[in-house]
């Protein structure tokens, strides 16, 4: 009897294990993905790369990541809405369900390393195999060099307004990720949206901008701006954490738009969000 009472009890424990998912899986930016949570309890994404940013559509989900993983904690019940994750050579869509039971949650999803493709390598006079050629690089590695941070050091924080401070840039072909958190100040509800992005061609300034590439400029440096021509520019996609901040709140958000022909590239961008109660919500980039 102690017997079949120990197995029993083994049985019973091992049930959740069985129904709870770790899948693997492969990526791909036309497909959305399911993920089924439980409070109290993390979902975690492996992917084969390191992650550049991620967006998801609501608070109600807190969503971190380090390195090449990214960890889903479900907040409130009864939410559900969607999630983006970037990488060097991919975008990720989910679906992230509404926090349910625990043996039916999405423990873990594992992506594999994409694989390189052969490096090529240039052999020419004077250059020696083994060596190092410069010329021979990998194609997983070359695109990750364009993320670079932007300096926002003359920007200040307003008192009663709405604040966006640029913080990561990332180019990839001819694709620009900007990613921004966005601070109310104010004493009303913002509801940022997703921003226009116009880039200002033939820029001229009483103040040098030489040495000021990847920086975002203040409001008053900005103002001393002025262009030949503004062209807005094609989005292609673009997320925010909250869709709305109550006063004192923050955001994250990421816009990814299409970079102009290199004939009519521009040295300055200006993002432009909605109006709070003072007036417009902009911040200006130099490229």
């Amino acid at each position: 009897m102690q017997r079949f009472t120990s197995g029993l009890i083994v049985l019973i424990l091992a049930v959740p294990l069985w129904a709870q998912k770790i899948d693997t899986a492969m990526p791909s930016r036309d497909r959305v993905v399911p993920i089924h949570t439980a409070l109290d309890h993390l979902t975690v994404i492996e992917v084969g790369e390191p992650v550049i940013t991620v967006a998801t559509g609501s608070a109600a989900f807190k969503v971190e990541w380090r390195d090449n993983k990214v960890f889903i904690e479900p907040t409130e019940p009864g939410v559900s809405t969607n999630l983006f994750i970037w990488t060097a050579s991919s975008r990720l869509n989910y679906e992230l369900e509404s926090a349910g039971e625990v043996g039916k949650m999405d423990f873990a999803i594992d992506y594999p390393k994409p694989t390189p493709p052969a490096a090529k390598v240039t052999i020419s006079s004077g250059s020696h195999v083994g060596g190092g050629d410069p010329a021979a690089k990998s194609s997983e590695i070359e695109p990750m060099l364009g993320g670079r941070p932007v300096r926002s050091e003359s920007v200040k924080p307003s008192e009663r307004g709405v604040d966006v401070f640029l913080k990561d840039l990332f180019e990839q072909n001819d694709t620009l990720f900007i990613r921004y958190v966005i601070r109310n100040n104010s004493n009303a509800v913002y509801i940022p949206g997703i921003p226009r992005v116009i880039a200002l061609n033939g820029v001229h300034s009483s103040q040098t901008l030489v040495g000021r590439e990847n920086s975002q400029l203040s409001e008053a440096e900005a103002q001393k701006l002025w262009a030949q021509k503004q062209m807005p520019l094609a989005i292609l996609d673009g997320k925010l954490r909250s869709a709305q901040l109550a006063p004192g709140e923050e955001t994250v958000g990421v816009v990814e738009v299409k970079l102009p022909s290199p004939s009519q590239k521009a040295s300055v961008l200006r993002i432009d969000f909605s109006q709070d109660g003072r007036g417009p919500v902009a911040a200006t980039l130099v490229l």
